[in-house]
């Protein structure tokens, strides 16, 4: 808390400020400072009165920001970690140090709930979709476990998209190019039909874009392995990255009467790429060198004993290949394709002069599809997957605003389903196939992982893993909630909110199926078989003995399991304004995410389990002032989460992905600041501290214990992990930086005529912060397993962007620049040691730039 407390006084002291960044079209100029209108609390109100932590920023603080992507917001405002580990389309939210930056399952929900126009967006494969044409961003921090469609743990992130104004006609173009050949548009038009009745807005964007990393493996045979036989270049000449996306969307407004507004969207994206680069980390601080026969690794004595024939390569090391930092050498590169589409129905009608009905209705289905895709990071064929999913999702929130002077209420329901249908392809250790055939055994050969050790003799020969698994998700959620504030004083107010919440998720059609090198089917893993695996076809040793007979009996059909939550969350605020300029609030909240499934459970019927809802119980105190003239506004909170279950995911050492529940605190202060230094100049600032840990702790008695068998296979911090058991008891929050920073500025600095030249700059700190709950693996039998530079996690880094550009009424010229020290950075990571013999992060973006311009009428 030292780190806090020094923070906070440094950020009161400075006197400079950020993200109140929605700008002149928020509010009135009142000299200085722009008025921000935010929605936070479902009615539209002016920042600085809504006692809530929330960050808005503006289409127009978006542009000087270069905010292309969601993984741009990362040095927009304090506490937001972001990261796309598939892709700019599919970014992971951490808010505070909560996210969901250790589960990749389609099927799971994140606990930073995304919305767009209020219509909650349950796919995270299309939660980066949205960036264009936008009115601005508002970020709400904290559990929202009240007004929002969906529960959430984290906090909610919301994309307003423009609506038609219903006066005149208006539009723009903007054309850009950059380094990576990246090209980039945007457009928009508005017309009016019936002024003051009838608008209609279209907008579109497309951005096409080389890799940054370039795979240098050879097409075809892969020399890279020890004597040209341990596996092909599957896919030829693909690099990994790089991406060719559109979107289109159109809204229409109608207003019959003055007291009814009618709006209908709707929209279509797509995005096809290849998926980002995993570059592989050694077993050794400082060296990228992975042994292969390392006792540590699944299959290390199967290489040990092969290596010496030249079957299989002994080692593999980047740099002892001469590769630089711009490539790798992968076996097998995707290609991931993100698809979404909707429409949304919104109603306002005034009923009376002080209460409003309103209605959302939204409805969104789309697809992702990704292909084969490398994920040990080396030219060895020993771990790739493919991934596809397809969803639909209705929301229905309806709701009564009444606002009666000092008292204020919001009453109303929520009804959300969606449907995730997930088909997976696992493909481990497939370098295996090439060995049997060398050894002379037949294509039907089939031990998958060495699984039928037991049943076959000493020292036989496992096989790759090669399956595919199906499921079906439905959630179903109904809500009450209503809240109501009364102004005690004209100073003093008191709001309390209350929600009931039903959530009922059913995994269904789960089934897994297990294939021999010919392609046939030869086993069930998961389905609605009692008895264990299902065998189609009987298993022969590899001196042709029956071990296994196929089993008998009905074939078996999918399985099926269910759970249901019922919840009460809210939250009760007290803020005060003891002088103008100045307000104080105190807040209690409870928040929840629903419980799921483990959608990447392929080994048995026993990993699909219903793990539990993670929950917060949070207390902040925070404070919002704006002085000197209006020119400068502070704001900053303070706040402490007792948390329950957080839902995470780990590897085991059969290449099993587990879902596990942690508890665990989370402290931290941030701030946010903005100074109008004079009329042409504006300078910006924010910060945020985080001290986050999970309880418990003692690795002796965590290491006695016997987890096999158990799903999850935890209890309490005690975690069986692909190294044993380990406690996580004190580790911090994945992906929870203790210290993040930025400061910018925005300069008017010349004018011309009817232009001006204007300068944007910003710089962004992020502070170290490790990838998963076992933070540098140096506990128990972890010590020696991921001990290499991944235990590192993600190292501090500074990052900074400009922008210059000559803007004029009519129209906009800019030459920008993001990353420009080309700082080399790792925000996401994976370990997999003692599965294939290493780690993995996936590098950040290097440093890119490019011109752009902007014509409106």
């Amino acid at each position: 808390m030292k780190a806090i407390r020094y923070v906070s006084l440094c950020a009161l002291a400075m006197g400079i400020s950020a993200p109140a960044w929605a700008q002149e079209s928020q509010g009135e100029s009142t000299g200085g400072l722009q008025e921000i209108i935010v929605t936070a609390t479902k009615r539209s109100e002016n920042l600085q009165n809504v006692p809530v932590a929330v960050s808005a920023i503006s289409s127009e603080a978006l542009a000087k920001k270069g905010v292309f992507e969601t993984s741009d917001l990362n040095a927009s405002m304090p506490n937001l970690q972001v990261s796309s580990p598939y892709g700019s389309q599919q970014p992971n939210f951490s808010l505070r140090g909560v996210g969901v930056g250790t589960e990749f399952n389609a099927n799971a929900a994140s606990p930073v709930g995304v919305y767009v126009d209020e219509v909650y967006q349950a796919f995270r494969a299309s939660h980066g979709q949205q960036l264009y044409d936008l009115e601005q961003i508002e970020v709400v921090r904290g559990p929202q476990g009240t007004l929002y469609g969906r529960n959430t743990t984290g906090g909610a992130i919301n994309f307003i998209t423009r609506k038609p104004k219903l006066s005149g006609a208006n539009g723009y173009a903007t054309i850009g190019y950059g380094n990576f050949n990246r090209v980039n548009g945007e457009a928009a038009i508005e017309v009016t039909p019936v002024e003051d009745k009838i608008g209609l807005r279209v907008a579109g964007t497309f951005v096409n874009s080389d890799p940054y990393v370039h795979n240098v493996l050879a097409p075809g045979l892969n020399t890279s392995a020890a004597g040209g036989a341990s596996g092909l270049n599957m896919i030829n000449d693909r690099s990994p990255g790089g991406t060719k996306s559109y979107g289109i969307r159109g809204t229409l407004r109608v207003k019959p009467t003055d007291t009814l507004d009618i709006m209908l969207k709707g929209y279509y994206a797509k995005a096809v790429g290849g998926t980002e680069s995993p570059l592989p980390t050694g077993q050794t601080k400082g060296s990228d060198e992975i042994d292969y026969t390392s006792p540590n690794f699944l299959l290390g004595g199967l290489f040990a004993a092969l290596a010496p024939a030249g079957l299989v390569p002994d080692h593999y090391s980047q740099s002892e290949n001469g590769l630089s930092r711009n490539q790798v050498q992968l076996d097998t590169v995707g290609k991931a394709l993100t698809r979404a589409e909707g429409v949304v129905l919104t109603v306002k009608a005034e009923l009376t002069d002080s209460l409003d009905l309103v209605s959302i209705s939204g409805y969104d289905s789309g697809r992702y599809l990704q292909s084969q895709t490398d994920c040990d990071a080396t030219p060895l064929r020993l771990c790739s997957i493919g991934y596809g999913s397809k969803f639909h999702a209705f929301n229905q929130d309806l709701r009564f605003v009444y606002d009666g002077g000092p008292f204020k209420m919001i009453l109303g329901g929520f009804y959300g389903k969606d449907t995730v249908t997930g088909d997976n392809k696992p493909d481990f250790f497939n370098f295996t196939s090439d060995i049997r055939a060398a050894l002379g055994l037949p294509a039907t050969y089939f031990n998958p992982g060495g699984a039928f050790g037991a049943a076959f003799p000493a020292g036989s020969l496992p096989t790759g893993i090669r399956a595919t698994q199906h499921f079906k998700q439905v959630r179903d959620s109904k809500a009450i909630y209503g809240e109501g504030s009364y102004e005690l004083t004209p100073t003093l107010k008191f709001t309390a909110g209350l929600r009931y919440t039903i959530d009922k998720n059913t995994f269904k059609d789960g089934i897994t199926t297990y294939y021999d090198d010919t392609g046939t089917a030869r086993m069930l893993t998961v389905s609605d078989y009692a008895g264990g695996p299902y065998f189609l076809a009987p298993i022969y040793d590899p001196t042709g003995t029956l071990v296994i007979p196929a089993s008998t009996g009905p074939l078996p059909g999918g399985l099926e399991r269910r759970g249901k939550t019922k919840k009460f969350s809210g939250r009760a605020i007290v803020d005060w304004k003891p002088v103008d300029g100045v307000m104080l609030y105190a807040s209690y909240s409870k928040g929840y995410r629903a419980g799921t499934f483990n959608g990447l459970a392929y080994g048995s019927a026993n990993q699909v389990y219903f793990v539990r809802p993670e929950q917060v119980d949070a207390y902040e105190v925070g404070f919002k002032t704006r002085f000197m003239n209006n020119r400068v506004q502070i704001n900053g909170a303070f706040f402490y989460y007792d948390y329950q279950g957080q839902q995470g995911q780990v590897v085991d050492n059969t290449a099993t992905a587990n879902l596990i529940a942690l508890d665990g605190t989370l402290k931290g202060f941030e701030a946010d600041m903005q100074f109008a230094a004079t009329d042409t100049l504006t300078l910006t600032a924010a910060v945020g501290v985080l001290d986050t840990k999970y309880k418990g702790f003692d690795q002796t008695k965590c290491a006695a214990l016997s987890l096999a068998g158990k799903f999850p296979a935890q209890q309490g911090s005690c975690v069986q992990s692909s190294g044993g058991n380990v406690s996580v008891g004190g580790n911090p929050f994945p992906y929870a930086a203790k210290l993040s920073l930025n400061f910018g500025f925005d300069w008017d600095a010349v004018e011309l005529g009817d232009g001006k030249i204007k300068i944007h700059g910003d710089t962004s700190y992020t502070g170290k912060f490790y990838f998963d709950s076992f933070k540098d693996y140096s506990r128990g039998p972890l010590v020696n397993v991921t001990t290499g530079d991944f235990a590192n996690g993600s190292g501090k880094y500074w990052l900074a962007n400009g922008r210059i550009s000559f803007d004029t009424p009519n129209y906009t010229v800019s030459l920008w620049g993001k990353n420009l020290t080309n700082k080399t950075y790792y925000p996401y990571g994976i370990a997999i040691e003692n599965l294939f013999g290493n780690g993995y992060r996936v590098r950040a973006q290097p440093r890119t730039y490019g011109v752009e311009a902007t014509v409106r009428f």
